[in-house]
């Protein structure tokens, strides 16, 4: 198993132990290593979903079925097309909390309680209107709800808080789910118990063996902008070798060899089995190198054919190819690959990725000063986009420690834009405010 989907395997276990925030987390993780990896995209969508962040997780269904032509996200976006109505109708609910027309409020909670949109914060002002009427035990059913999810919502503390105010101990519910637990598998004893000896009996008086089978099911839960311009980057010494070929030998159209010059001749037939065969790798390296070259108008097609064929398809495969090296560790190979897709990609909907999985990989291979030349060019190009939020608490941690002035002014626009994400910390914060 690679270590993608592992690491999404810990985000549903974070999910379904009410670690919702830390669940999130995994996901971006799990996605950053593989971008194919729909399962735990669409998880990271139905989370935002959960906590009423329609738009954001809008766009992340949408992405994973651009990308990976997904039917699950497909119908999460054609489901979720009524709730801004919900929206609509859960901030009436607010408003008439705030007015105290609790039964008004009630009546509206339960129409939003028909979706799981924003069931959090549904949920929560459900438990503090049946805390208002005085029905604990239905305040406390909708506390619960909310702890499934996600066991440090401060508002569901708050209202727990409420409860105990108001002398209910919460023990005493707890008290009551352990009995009737403990009298529900006293019951299955009793009954294995019985069809046990009922089998026996029959085993003795038959002399028939009798095997029991048991089988168990496990159910698997199982790219849209322009390309900016390309920043500044620096060239370190483990791109010298990939800019040599990119760069190709321009200023020189012959070798020398044993004192004597021979013209370089183009290897059209070469070319052309590389496009017939989609050999992009080799393609890549005959495109850069002879696409600025003063040759015949029969060989400029070519390299146009090529160049066509290499701006089309060859991005995703590189991009692809990037992204397992980096499944893999292989950070500098991941470079190369990732630095192929950037240079060919123009309009592809993968280019937003391409940017941050770059980033990523420069980060990873310890290549800072390029890693914050592309998550800059992400941040300034792609505002909104699902890795935004990544990005600036990137380029805070990136640079706080070279360039303080740098990393405040990310971490303010952290907070600012995305004040409910999980990495509003306290490093932000120190940062922010220092």
């Amino acid at each position: 198993m690679d270590k993608s989907k592992k690491i999404y395997i810990k985000a549903i276990d974070k999910y379904n132990n009410g670690y919702i925030d830390k669940a999130i987390e995994l996901c971006e993780e799990s996605i950053s290593l593989d971008i194919k990896n729909s399962a735990a995209i669409n998880l990271k969508g139905l989370l935002f979903y959960f906590k009423g962040e329609l738009d954001s997780s809008q766009k992340i269904w949408k992405m994973n079925y651009q990308i990976n032509k997904d039917s699950v996200s497909q119908r999460y976006l054609i489901d979720s097309k009524g709730d801004s109505e919900r929206q609509n109708l859960y901030n009436t609910a607010v408003s008439f909390i705030n007015e105290l027309k609790i039964s008004e409020a009630l009546d509206a909670l339960k129409k939003c309680e028909e979706s799981d949109y924003n069931c959090i914060n549904v949920n929560n002002c459900i438990s503090w209107c049946y805390l208002s009427k005085g029905d604990y035990d239905k305040a406390f059913e909708y506390i619960e709800k909310v702890f499934k999810l996600d066991k440090n919502n401060v508002a569901a503390k708050e209202n727990i808080k409420l409860l105990k105010k108001y002398g209910c101990n919460i023990s005493v519910w707890n008290m009551k789910k352990v009995l009737i637990v403990s009298f529900c598998l006293l019951f299955l004893i009793m009954m294995s118990v019985s069809i046990r000896y009922i089998e026996f009996n029959k085993l003795i008086s038959t002399n028939k063996q009798i095997s029991n089978k048991y089988i168990s099911s496990f159910e698997k839960y199982v790219k849209n902008m322009f390309k900016q311009p390309t920043p500044n980057i620096v060239k370190d010494e483990n791109n010298k070798s990939q800019n040599s070929k990119v760069q190709g030998n321009k200023q020189q159209t012959s070798i020398e060899s044993k004192g004597k010059t021979e013209t370089e001749v183009f290897p059209s037939d070469k070319i052309k089995s590389d496009i017939q065969n989609k050999s992009f790798d080799d393609l890549y390296e005959e495109y850069m190198k002879w696409r600025d070259k003063n040759i015949s108008e029969d060989n400029k097609l070519i390299i146009l054919q090529a160049g066509e064929l290499l701006k089309g398809e060859s991005v995703e495969y590189f991009y692809n190819k990037g992204c397992a090296s980096l499944n893999n560790k292989n950070y500098s190979d991941a470079k190369v690959s990732l630095t192929k897709a950037y240079t060919l990609d123009v309009h592809s909907d993968l280019y937003t990725h391409v940017v941050y999985m770059l980033a990523t990989s420069c980060e990873l291979s310890g290549d800072i000063q390029n890693a914050i030349q592309y998550y800059i060019q992400y941040d300034n190009s792609f505002d909104g986009g699902i890795y935004q939020d990544t990005v600036l608490y990137k380029l805070v941690i990136l640079n706080k420690d070279s360039n303080k002035e740098m990393a405040k002014k990310y971490a303010q626009k952290l907070m600012s834009k995305y004040p409910n994400s999980m990495y509003n910390n306290s490093i932000v914060n120190e940062v922010a405010n220092s």
